[in-house]
């Protein structure tokens, strides 16, 4: 964030986790060199296409909703117009304030490149940013997982693609411009995501109380959607008999296998 006498700007920024369970520290935080203009969002319904033969339409059954995915175009511009991104380790907090300054000051400095100072290419700052985001960790053989933050949107995601446009290039072809569009997909670890979902499926473990008038039979068959599997629920809960149930007890039924 730049506070200051050029008002505040929440500059956009990418936070690189080692894991999927994005509870520890993010081991660097991309900071970009310009906000981008626009950003587009998808999101996918999945379904079975069911059709007989001879007929002319379709019965469309639900499979999944696909994770969400968004589209951005990143700017690197090494001319001096603009001023520079940053990679910091961790969240990248601590120098706030002196980073308000340095970006203000470099904002307020003319916009006068010198002609007789080779300006720096841009593919060392586009390889890094390559490399964080989709880099491939040889401990857990995943790429990056991400946390996309701007202003009020955060994302936790992992790069899907990315395409690298270089449209502005010095004499040698050297480029000092480019535009890099990334798409990324939204992740949730499993078992957050089932918490969150609360489904109601037969593939997973659930657990139920007791209450007035419950019968083991018929809380199978809620479950399962079938009225054979009770007594498998009594062994595994070690119960004398599928009748043998008591107000406020917690049973749990298993997965199907």
């Amino acid at each position: 964030m730049i506070t200051g006498i050029l008002g505040s700007i929440d500059k956009m920024r990418i936070e690189v986790f080692p894991t999927k369970e994005y509870t520890e520290p993010p081991r660097k935080t991309i900071f970009v060199q310009l906000n981008p203009e626009k950003y587009s969002m998808r999101h996918n319904v999945v379904f079975c296409d069911g059709q007989a033969m001879g007929t002319t339409g379709s019965d469309l059954r639900f499979n999944r909703i696909e994770g969400e995915e968004v589209s951005f175009e990143f700017l690197f511009d090494s001319t001096g117009i603009i001023p520079p991104g940053k990679i910091k380790d961790g969240n990248g907090q601590g120098s706030d304030l002196l980073d308000a300054l340095g970006d203000a000051a470099e904002a307020l400095k003319p916009a006068i490149v010198n002609p007789f100072v080779e300006v720096q290419t841009v593919e060392k700052e586009v390889e890094a940013f390559k490399d964080l985001l989709m880099g491939f960790d040889g401990d857990t053989h995943q790429t990056s997982y991400l946390k996309l933050l701007w202003g009020g949107y955060n994302l936790s995601c992992r790069l899907k693609n990315m395409n690298i446009d270089y449209v502005l290039f010095r004499k040698d072809g050297r480029p000092i411009r480019a535009k890099v569009n990334c798409t990324f997909k939204g992740t949730v670890d499993y078992k957050v995501m089932v918490a969150r979902e609360q489904r109601s499926s037969p593939d997973l473990t659930h657990e139920r109380t007791v209450k007035m008038n419950d019968k083991l039979t018929l809380l199978a068959e809620d479950i399962y959607r079938n009225n054979s599997f009770y007594i498998d629920v009594a062994k595994n809960n070690k119960l004398l008999s599928f009748r043998n149930i008591t107000l406020g007890q917690k049973i749990k039924f298993p997965p199907v296998k």
